[in-house]
């Protein structure tokens, strides 16, 4: 009888102990909700900033509700902002310790000299030789090895650069990279300016036909990009190395000032395994976030423009998936949410601007 009542002593006190903890834990989370919910009406003061940035960086995205992380985004636009050189320079760092922008972003005859052997980043046990006419296709040197640019854009293509009034804002920039053949209308909002632009071979399969026959098209459309660099993940996929290769025949034949580059394989595979490594699951990482740590290593000062994982803007208004279609992705592929999350992360500690809303 004893041990009976000293074992229903025992449960009850472990009852109450877990009680007390559930009750914690919910009143906590209910407050930090409430915060959040409330954060559109309250003007931005600096305790309240205080507190939207801690709780950036300290809740993980699987706690956060989607209406209340856009919620709490739109407040973090509205807080004041400085950059962060320090917080800045210890990420350019490990980007350059991991992966190595300046010098291994784009093969090269520097880095991929003739003969070498190239493994895919996808699928490592497949390679491809750079013979002669690969050879003939790179650039001499890494062009990104001088000094850093002071400032630059990288220009997403969410729905929320519509009535953004960005444009000016993103050609004043020093150089500014652009995502997937985004068509440059609306200057008003996303501006005209391109230096680097990406090209994923999925497009020249869905829109121009892979090359085979809907060249001119694609001609027409780059044009728009002045003497821009056009980017591709040739040695990404098996499948991508013709039709990128066909890119540089065309823009060659068509006389273009355009200089058509390829990603080299192990940069993709190296970025790939950093972000693994910060929390980012995914089947493969988006284009947006390939740029983006680029330009962390490149660049002196970082803003990203039109990027934005949601269905409704800041306000709660419904907007398109990208400013010139709704056209929705497959879903699974990327971590979009993931790795927005982290750009707030890095400008809750001043190391880039993420730009939501209007400018």
């Amino acid at each position: 009888m004893h041990l009976n009542s000293m074992l229903r002593r025992w449960r009850l006190f472990l009852f109450t102990v877990l009680a007390i903890h559930g009750f914690y834990t919910c009143l906590q989370r209910r407050m930090t909700i409430d915060f959040w919910r409330r954060a559109r009406f309250v003007k931005a003061s600096i305790s309240d900033c205080e507190k939207v940035r801690n709780i950036t960086l300290t809740e993980s995205l699987k706690s956060l509700e989607p209406d209340d992380f856009r919620r709490l985004v739109n407040k973090l636009g509205h807080c004041p902002w400085q950059y962060n050189e320090s917080e800045h320079d210890k990420l350019r760092l490990e980007l350059q310790n991991c992966c190595n922008a300046r010098s291994m972003l784009l093969v090269t005859k520097q880095n991929a000299p003739l003969g070498t052997i190239l493994n895919y980043e996808t699928n490592p046990n497949k390679n491809i030789t750079v013979t002669e006419e690969i050879y003939r296709m790179l650039p001499k040197d890494p062009p990104f090895l001088k000094k850093p640019f002071e400032t630059c854009a990288v220009v997403g293509n969410g729905g929320i650069l519509l009535n953004s009034f960005c444009g000016a804002q993103i050609d004043k920039m020093d150089y500014i990279f652009r995502l997937n053949l985004p068509p440059l209308t609306m200057a008003e909002h996303i501006g005209m300016k391109s230096h680097f632009i990406t090209c994923n071979p999925s497009i020249l399969r869905q829109k121009y036909e892979r090359l085979y026959s809907r060249r001119k098209p694609f001609i027409n459309h780059i044009k728009g990009y002045g003497p821009a660099m056009i980017v591709l993940p040739a040695f990404a996929y098996v499948s991508s190395t013709e039709v990128s290769f066909r890119v540089f025949y065309s823009v060659e034949e068509f006389q273009m000032k355009n200089k058509v580059v390829f990603y080299h394989p192990d940069y993709l595979g190296n970025i790939s395994r950093y972000w693994r490594g910060m929390g980012v699951e995914a089947r493969r990482l988006s284009s947006g976030v390939m740029i983006v740590t680029a330009a962390l290593e490149l660049c002196n000062k970082v803003t990203l423009y039109g990027f934005w994982p949601f269905s409704r803007d800041p306000e709660g208004n419904v907007i398109l998936h990208h400013y010139y279609d709704n056209n929705i992705p497959k879903p699974g592929f990327h971590a979009m949410p993931h790795e927005f999350f982290i750009y707030t992360k890095m400008h809750s500690k001043g190391a880039l601007y993420l730009q939501v809303g209007k400018c």
